[in-house]
């Protein structure tokens, strides 16, 4: 079997709910780097316990990518091991940075999409990526959102129809 299934969607069509899952993940924990001339690299960093999503992202991307680990000392752990994905093709890049995910610091200005896409799927990759879903001492779910422009915005407000 090949490494990357073929696919017959087009690459990040976010009507596509792996997509729309991807791209929100992306947006709430990737890092879109640009070097010089068309050099770059998309790359999520996330606890290599969680590797097998990061080998589903490669999957659904039909451009070389490369899945790699590092253990190193973090604020949180005196040791840590990271799975980080990377992908370096331009093509790819500039879709997704046309898509919303800005180069380099992103914080203040990701937002939703200003195209069609489950927003279900979109939701669930913000929540997934920010990975602090749990609930609160008196039992109510506490569900942060990871993003300034969502957390200005109810959340019904991202998940209602178009």
């Amino acid at each position: 079997m090949a490494e990357r299934e073929p696919n017959a969607h087009r690459f990040m069509d976010l009507t596509v709910p792996e997509y729309a899952y991807m791209f929100a993940f992306l947006q709430a924990d990737g890092h879109l780097a640009k070097g010089v001339g068309q050099k770059g690299r998309l790359t999520v960093e996330i606890s290599a316990q969680d590797i097998d999503l990061l080998r589903e992202f490669q999957k659904l991307t039909p451009y070389n990518s490369s899945i790699r680990e590092r253990t190193r000392s973090t604020n949180f752990a005196e040791m840590h091991t990271a799975a980080i994905w990377s992908v370096c093709s331009l093509e790819a890049r500039t879709t997704i940075n046309e898509l919303g995910l800005p180069y380099g610091r992103k914080s203040k200005t990701i937002a939703p999409p200003n195209v069609e896409f489950p927003r279900c799927d979109y939701l669930r990759g913000l929540i997934d990526a920010d990975g602090s879903v749990g609930f609160t001492s008196k039992g109510f779910p506490f569900v942060p959102s990871p993003l300034p422009a969502v957390r200005s915005r109810p959340i019904c407000a991202i998940t209602a129809r178009t």
